[in-house]
């Protein structure tokens, strides 16, 4: 159960991360982007600060994510490991 909730916790984060990385950033009214595609010919120095902490924002729910959902994938591995030498 326990790896159940974590792997759906993980998928979560993916995907508000995914949204948050596709999510176009406004600064001072002007249109930057989003985190993978950046506004083109904007150079402005708010956008800069915004689309990195976006990023960073992106890259924390990511990882967040994909470690928990490795951790789920951890925990059922070793409660198979463990169900088939008990057997």
């Amino acid at each position: 159960m326990l790896n159940k909730i974590l792997g759906a916790l993980g998928t979560v984060l993916l995907v508000v991360g995914v949204v948050l990385a596709v999510r176009p950033v406004h600064a001072g009214g002007d249109g930057c982007g989003s985190v993978f595609r950046p506004g083109e010919g904007i150079t402005p120095m708010q956008c800069d600060a915004r689309l990195d902490s976006r990023t960073i924002l992106v890259a924390g729910f990511g990882v967040a994510g994909i470690a928990l959902m490795g951790t789920a994938l951890t925990l059922a591995t070793i409660r198979d490991r463990r169900s088939r030498v008990s057997s």
